[in-house]
């Protein structure tokens, strides 16, 4: 495996006046290499073995049990942990104030979350239109 180092180095090229350099085409070149190079290794690591059989046999494989395992994650999960994220900058001044929503973006869908608070004087979620 190729350190980050290495990589860079062999996008370089000599400029005019002898210095290395590396245009931003290479550059991103590099971080493409450096980044397959880091999925590979994480696909390796995760390729338990089962009774001397992998659990992965492709790459391919490894990627869309990923995309399997975000796709699982509930949708109305996800708008409580966004809302829950970013609740404290639409906080209510007013301490008389029991309840309020607001509303944000999640994929291109609008969400409204709703607030209200409990006996002790803390703000819980109490779920979205």
């Amino acid at each position: 495996m190729k350190s980050k180092e290495e990589i860079l180095n062999s996008y370089y090229a000599h400029g005019a006046d002898g210095m290395p350099e590396i245009n931003a085409d290479s550059l991103l070149k590099a971080m493409e290499e450096y980044r397959r190079q880091a999925e590979e290794a994480a696909f390796n690591a995760a390729r338990l073995q089962n009774n001397n059989q992998p659990a992965f046999v492709t790459f391919a494989d490894y990627q869309a049990s990923l995309q399997a395992q975000i796709k699982q994650f509930p949708k109305k999960d996800t708008v409580q942990l966004v809302a829950d994220s970013i609740v404290e900058q639409f906080l209510p001044d007013d301490p008389t104030q029991h309840t309020f929503e607001f509303s944000f973006k999640i994929d291109g869908t609008n969400h409204t979350a709703r607030y209200k608070r409990n006996p002790q004087g803390q703000w819980e979620y109490a779920g979205k239109n």
